[in-house]
Order: C-alpha cells, then structure tokens, then sequence
C-alpha cells in the first residue's frame, strides 16, 4: 500500500513539474527579462525591423513578431552592462583557464573572479561604475586595467534572452 502511494505521489509531482514552465509562460512570468531599479518597461517601434514587421531578408522580425510594435526595456541608471572580455596570449591567441577578477575601483574591494573558456573568453554582469580587471594566466603574464562602465540608455527588447548591453574588451598577456 505505501509503494503505491509513494508512486503515485510522484505521478503527480512529475505532472505537476512537466506543467509548470508552460503554465508560467502562458502566464507570462517565465521568458522576461529581469527589471532593474530605474528600469521602464514600454511598448514602442520594434527598433530591430524600425515598425516593418519584417527583417531585410523579407522574414518575419523576431522581436515584434511581425506586429512592428515590442515591449522594450528603457534601462535605468543601474542597469548593469555585460563585460565579454577575451584573454590573449603575446600570440594573441586565446587563452583557455586564465584568471579574470573585477572589483570597484573604490568602495566594496571584494573581487569577483572567473576562468576563460576554451575561446578565451569570461564574461561578468557590471552596474555602472569605475572596474578595475586583472586578468592573469600562469607561466605566460599578467595585466591590469581600469574599465569605466557608463549607463547605455538605448532600449533593448524585453522578451531576448539577452537583456544587457555588451561591452566587449581584449586583455592582452605580455611574458
């Protein structure tokens, strides 16, 4: 009796768990982008298709589904900025394992650290502000750099996976 009870518990929880990201999407809590303090959320011309409702190569645009109008976010002053930043060596070719840490230039001087990609990349989420990167790879050098994130005030879509403005940068390894 308490086998099959059991059992058909996770019966249920299995349902339950197949149903829940089709109910929050019909919901419209899963697929949108997180809102920062100061964020605006607005519907306006699709800026990716400027309100056509169809991409250069005559397809439906993505983003306002062929409507010409989107929901789009009006980021606010803290807003964080995505950092892509791709180590190279003196040959400049990537460097896979190198060390990447950030810190405010003044304030909270806690470091957040992180290790490149077989393509020599890491990237970290930055609210503007004044960074300071030291990226360093064993056996072949080390470098530091300061990075001034400023706000980008351009609206991005706010159903995209990727809801952040990019800011991408090369650190360069000397021996």
């Amino acid at each position: 009796m308490l086998f099959a009870t059991k059992q058909r518990f996770l019966l249920i929880l299995a349902v339950i768990l197949m149903l829940t990201p089709a109910f929050l999407l019909s919901a419209g809590l899963l697929g949108r982008a997180p809102m920062f303090d100061g964020d605006e959320r607005k519907e306006m011309t699709c800026i990716v298709c400027d309100g056509v409702g169809r991409t250069a190569s005559e397809e439906s645009c993505n983003t306002c589904r062929g409507r010409g109008v989107a929901d789009f976010i009006l980021p606010g002053p803290n807003r964080p900025l995505q950092l892509v930043g791709t180590v190279l060596g003196p040959d400049n070719k990537p460097i896979e394992g190198a060390e990447a840490a950030a810190r405010q230039a003044e304030g909270d001087q806690t470091e957040l650290i992180m290790t490149t990609n077989h393509e020599g990349q890491f990237g970290i989420k930055l609210p503007p502000g004044e960074y300071v990167v030291r990226v360093r790879a064993e056996g072949i050098g080390s470098v530091q750099e300061s990075l001034l994130v400023e706000h980008n005030p351009e609206p991005l879509p706010a159903k995209s996976y990727e809801t952040h403005h990019k800011i991408e940068k090369d650190f360069k390894l000397q021996k």
